[in-house]
């Protein structure tokens, strides 16, 4: 019986480990899983895994980060308009030790690259934390647009611009 026991724990401790939504990522960056569950233009382009990465490099060096922060973890794209984090259903993106973020915006429509979705915002939550929103950085996100701008977008007619609008990123400060 002591046997069946350790087997039993040690298959517990590898479903652990491999996460509880049992989602096989679409594709990794740097031992980060990344799903992909939106129809987003973007999402399907051929280029989207190195643009993801290099969105999430620009958030990374922002913020003071290193990929190990987000080694092991997920990011997933839904194609709702919204994501569930914690208490809420109506969040645009969340950390909650992975990363999800919503391919949607409410107003318009689908976003035309991921540049524009809430993932800088939530990258930052994977660095320093600050569920309060307490660092002034939250407010002063022009230098990761800098980094960003001049990008292509993508419709269902093709390509577009990537208009990024940094309050978008932005959460007024001492604020969940």
């Amino acid at each position: 019986m002591s046997g069946d026991v350790t087997r039993l724990a040690a298959l517990l401790i590898a479903l652990a480990a491999a996460g509880c939504s049992g989602a096989e990522a679409d594709f990794y960056v740097h031992d980060t899983g990344v799903l992909v569950e939106t129809d987003a233009p973007f999402a399907q382009a051929p280029e989207f895994p190195a643009r993801l990465e290099s969105t999430i490099d620009a958030a990374l060096a922002y913020w003071g980060g290193e990929w190990t922060v987000l080694r092991g973890r997920t990011v997933t794209l839904s194609g709702g308009a919204y994501v569930s984090c914690g208490p809420s259903q109506r969040a645009l993106g969340c950390y909650d030790g992975d990363i999800r973020v919503s391919t949607a915006d409410p107003g318009i429509g689908t976003f035309r690259c991921v540049e524009q979705t809430v993932l800088v915002h939530e990258v930052g939550h994977a660095v320093i934390g600050d569920r309060n929103h307490e660092d002034p950085r939250w407010m002063q996100l022009d230098p990761v647009q800098e980094a960003l701008q001049g990008r292509v977008g993508y419709t269902a007619d093709g390509e577009a611009d990537c208009a990024i609008f940094v309050s978008v990123w932005r959460h007024p400060l001492g604020a969940p």
